[in-house]
């Protein structure tokens, strides 16, 4: 059953393509460089949290600034570690996927778990819901309206509560149910060690948690500016019936969203090359430092699939926006028109995230009735 409606208008994608080698590309791996990479992000991480348990305001503005880079790439790379893009073995990548996983607060699902579910995405070509038959605006509009009023409240305010509360439920979805009920152990550890640390930071200096805070909710933001405007997919229940999407329906509703063309180490710096989205539901195993050079070898510049990120800020930033990605199951639409294409209904969607597991939340027993609490 779908559970997300979705519309693409107008939109004309059969634009002349470019025949890159998709065997080099698929089978390129460059340890050195995914070693510096590794390192830095580690590094990164490390250092930053040195920066922010000190008194000089600079540096304290550095760590925040390094946390959230390094937090951003670090969630790419588990993106890279799922398509085993970046060790030949898969032990390690499923190795590093935990610790990266670990590091963004994400570890409360199995790495491999989260790997098979992003794949699902790509070979039915749609989104994944763990809400089921009901969509996830259904669920919270279902809310008492003090908390609707509280997550809206929240989101205004460019704190991502809705995708927070997902990340709670996903860490308790093994306590309160049973479709993870393996799982209690390994996640109840997760949490006493998690918060035994982050407890351990706030008695050192509650400034550096406050700090530490802030660079996470940056890092929320910056994957779920992308994530919400990469797919315009249908949304369907994992374990329900998917109906069978051709490749032309997968790029028609898939975009690549680029700060510019002409500078593309931008996006390199800002995405680890996350945004190239086209070419690599193209080509999955295509490495993420070679996306950008596929990418402009398969498209020409003014392929329809590109939306730059400015366009994009609007849309994201905008109150009425935000408040209709939460509780609006239509995520807009892109249109073409006499002006070119416009974005201006494109709202995005909220909360399917590739770090988000998908399994069905079966302790749920929400009673829907015909009207919903709004805003």
């Amino acid at each position: 059953m779908t559970v997300t409606n979705v519309r693409t208008a107008g939109i004309n994608i059969d634009t002349e393509k470019k025949n890159p080698d998709f065997k080099f590309y698929a089978h390129h791996r460059n340890l050195w460089l995914n070693s510096l990479a590794i390192t830095y992000i580690l590094g990164g991480y490390g250092f930053s949290l040195f920066c922010i348990t000190t008194d000089i305001l600079w540096l304290n503005i550095l760590g925040v600034f390094l946390l959230s880079h390094s937090l951003t790439w670090a969630a790419a790379f588990v993106h890279e570690l799922f398509h085993d893009n970046i060790f030949s073995s898969r032990r390690l990548n499923t190795v590093f996927g935990e610790i990266f996983l670990f590091l963004t607060g994400s570890c409360y699902s199995r790495f491999r778990d989260l790997a098979d579910h992003h794949m699902a995405h790509h070979i039915k070509r749609v989104d994944l819901s763990p809400f089921s038959p009901f969509s996830i605006q259904h669920f919270l509009r279902s809310l008492p309206r003090p908390i609707l009023k509280l997550i809206a409240f929240l989101e205004l305010l460019y704190i991502p509560a809705v995708n927070l509360i997902f990340r709670w439920m996903i860490a308790l979805s093994p306590i309160l149910g049973q479709n993870r009920r393996n799982e209690r152990v390994v996640n109840i550890s997760l949490l006493i060690i998690r918060g035994g640390l982050f407890t351990a930071l706030a008695i050192y200096s509650f400034r550096a948690l406050a700090l530490y805070f802030i660079a996470y909710i940056c890092f929320l933001n910056i994957t779920q500016f992308l994530e919400c405007f990469l797919h315009t997919f249908p949304a369907f229940q994992i374990n329900g019936e998917i109906p069978k999407y051709s490749q032309k329906h997968e790029q028609a509703n898939t975009y690549t969203i680029v700060i510019s063309q002409h500078w593309r180490w931008l996006d390199l710096l800002a995405f680890c090359n996350h945004n190239y989205h086209n070419a690599h539901h193209q080509l999955m195993t295509c490495p993420w430092y070679l996306l950008s050079k596929m990418d402009a070898e398969m498209y020409p510049s003014d392929y329809s699939q590109y939306i730059p990120v400015s366009k994009l800020l609007v849309n994201y930033l905008h109150p009425s926006y935000r408040l209709r990605r939460l509780f609006s199951e239509d995520q807009g639409t892109v249109e073409k028109n006499e002006n070119g294409i416009s974005y201006k209904n494109f709202v995005g969607a909220t909360g399917f995230s590739f770090m988000l597991l998908r399994t069905p939340f079966d302790f749920l027993k929400v009673s829907f009735s015909n009207h919903f609490n709004t805003i």
